[in-house]
């Protein structure tokens, strides 16, 4: 009789039934790459010695380069910038002729048979490719030799960008190649935990999918998750390599673009989904072809269907839904104790904000008729630790906006001074930050309880108090957007009462997609506005009847689809103005602001595809974590 290994089907080939990714991985072992690299450097000083050309660098590329290589026989990219080459327009004259060279050199008896066998050689535009096999080393690879100018020691990244903005795709492709240290680096820049998971992320790409495409693509998968994250240096791997196998299980839907690295649609029109850019070259899409997009996309309904059922087995459960979540964790009990402050905390942070106010109100040279509490501690909306804290001084003296204007440098110098000189004498530490043209930066430590916030002082003229709000928003329209940068202060207290007439469960759900954007989203850049997320769950909220009671989990997956359909957002608040009077935003992503129609807090555009996936991946979560509640996985 046959028997079988308990656990569901191996996840990937080579794997035994209830075997996870971790205990997979550890029997690899390590490798000694100095083999390799003296393979490598064989040719390099060949390059160097023998072949006429002047060398100012070679830099080695490809798997091998990148630290990313997993398989014999590897791809080594040898990049050889040449001093004679003074421009990319000489790699299109001057490259045939370079490559013409180095062949005949490594043709002729320059080349020892003891420094390894060299298989047929083969051209295309930009190099050579041959099958270097060296016995003594017990080492094979695929050698491609690259002669290129080094664009990037005489221009900065940008201006190479902006002139391979209009040219035809087949001379953009000599720009490209002159890009490739930057690709280098990226990948390279990754801790050996990121490396390891590209090696599996490679394994099951040719193992499982069976093709030697798409490696390039992967390893900016990998990169852009570990990226999102954070760059940490540890995480759980098994996770990792589940997410990334749900995106590539719905890979149509993919958009990655790189906001940290280039505004992509300042040098071209940004392709329709899929696209994932190189992170060194905003023109090139590293998309496979769509034969090898759908073998990746059935394999990757497999692994995940499989790995579902492996954290069954295991008893494990799916990755937490929000990073910092525990595994099992309702997103309620999250709320209750990780997102919520206690009561104790309020009260402490709200009694030395009390403080301040009153300093502002009391303790400076102004006459001050009333200091406005917004942001997030003033509207309630804080999540546990550090928050923001706006605090608006409306001064008696100001006669207008214009007076402000005017006066602004004085108001900033006498309430500076006054907080220099006297806060020592009330509670909490305040740290100076920064000075704008408008305003004053403050750190503000709560003391034993460690929590610190950030806190902008904000002088203002109290303009509603002799005009009502239609007649403001009549006058700001004919102005530009930086004339009306000075009023945005005077609705503070209206920001503050729109957010603070919700129900104390709409402020916790509020609290708990800041806290998600804090620690997924808003990592590496302020992508998402705490405004802009305060708004989009009330308009949810008002849109659903503006119940006292509903269930979190739906709200906060129906909250997640409006962010992953961002770029068609649109959100107006008809019951506080008449939109189209005032509104000068036509295209989306539109959230006005409630008390100040010429003010839009969605994202800017080149943060939408990081707020997209972002929302993605935690319905990818969610429905991992209902997949295991219920028990029914779907057909892979």
């Amino acid at each position: 009789m046959t028997t079988y290994q308990p656990g569901p089907d191996p996840l990937l080939p080579g794997m035994e039934r209830g075997q996870t990714v971790q205990e997979f991985m550890a029997g690899w072992g390590t490798s000694d790459g100095s083999k390799t690299h003296e393979l490598i450097d064989r040719v390099i000083r060949f390059l160097r010695n023998n072949v006429p050309i002047s060398v100012a660098k070679i830099v080695k590329g490809g798997s091998i380069g990148r630290n990313t290589s997993f398989c014999t026989p590897s791809d080594v990219d040898i990049f050889v910038f040449c001093n004679n080459l003074g421009s990319v327009h000489d790699m299109t004259t001057q490259t045939s002729g370079l490559l013409s060279t180095i062949r005949s050199k490594l043709d002729s008896r320059e080349w020892l048979p003891s420094a390894g066998s060299i298989g047929p050689i083969e051209y295309t535009a930009h190099s050579i490719t041959f099958l270097l096999t060296c016995h003594d080393l017990e080492q094979q690879h695929v050698i491609q030799i690259f002669p290129l100018y080094d664009i990037l020691k005489n221009k900065n990244v940008h201006d190479v960008y902006m002139d391979m903005r209009d040219l035809p795709d087949d001379y953009r492709d000599y720009y490209s190649v002159c890009l490739a240290e930057i690709q280098i680096g990226f990948i390279k820049q990754a801790p050996s935990k990121v490396h390891s998971l590209i090696l599996l992320m490679k394994y099951w790409l040719k193992m499982d999918v069976k093709t030697d495409t798409g490696y390039y693509f992967i390893e900016t998968m990998v990169m852009h998750r570990w990226q999102r994250a954070g760059k940490p240096d540890a995480f759980n791997i098994g996770d990792w390599f589940e997410e990334i196998m749900t995106q590539l299980a719905d890979l149509t839907s993919l958009s990655i673009i790189w906001e940290d690295k280039y505004t992509a649609s300042n040098y071209r029109t940004v392709p329709s989904k899929p696209v994932v850019l190189d992170p060194a070259n905003p023109f090139r899409n590293v998309i496979p072809d769509q034969r090898c997009c759908e073998s990746m996309m059935r394999c990757a309904r497999t692994v995940v269907h499989r790995s579902q059922q492996l954290k069954e087995y295991k008893s494990e459960g799916p990755a937490p839904i929000i990073e910092g979540m525990e595994r099992g964790q309702s997103l309620q009990q999250f709320i209750q104790y990780t997102v919520q402050p206690s009561s104790d905390d309020r009260r402490k942070c709200d009694h030395l904000v009390d403080r301040l106010t009153y300093f502002l109100q009391h303790h400076t040279r102004l006459s001050v008729n009333m200091v406005v509490r917004g942001g997030s501690l003033g509207k309630s909306t804080n999540v546990l630790g550090k928050s923001d804290v706006d605090l608006v001084v409306f001064v008696n003296n100001v006669k207008s906006l214009q007076d402000l204007a005017t006066k602004m440098s004085i108001l900033l110098n006498i309430l500076q001074d006054a907080l220099d000189s006297k806060w020592t004498e009330f509670a909490g530490y305040l740290e100076y930050v920064n000075r704008s043209d408008r305003g004053l930066q403050y750190n503000l430590s709560c003391g034993d309880n460690d929590h610190v916030h950030d806190v902008d002082i904000l002088p203002s003229f109290n303009i509603l108090g002799a005009k009502s709000p239609l007649e403001v928003f009549s006058e700001m329209k004919p102005m530009t957007d930086n004339e009306r940068r000075l009023y945005a202060p005077c609705f503070s207290q209206k920001q503050v009462d729109f957010v603070k007439q919700t129900p104390i469960k709409v402020k916790n759900l509020i609290r708990l997609v800041k806290y998600w954007a804090k620690v997924e989203v808003n990592i590496e850049v302020k992508a998402v506005t705490s405004f802009f997320l305060e708004l989009l769950v009330i308009s949810h909220w008002m849109n659903n009847a503006s119940p006292y009671d509903f269930v979190t989990k739906d709200w906060f997956r129906e909250i997640m689809t409006q962010l992953t359909n961002l770029t068609s957002l649109r959100i107006l608040w008809p019951g506080q103005y008449d939109a189209a009077s005032f509104c000068v935003f036509r295209e989306n992503p539109v959230v006005l602001d409630p008390t100040n129609p010429y003010i839009n807090v969605a994202p800017r555009r080149k943060h939408h595809s990081l707020v997209m996936t972002c929302a993605q991946n935690v319905l990818y979560r969610m429905q991992a974590w209902e997949n295991y509640r219920t028990g029914r996985y779907p057909n892979s």
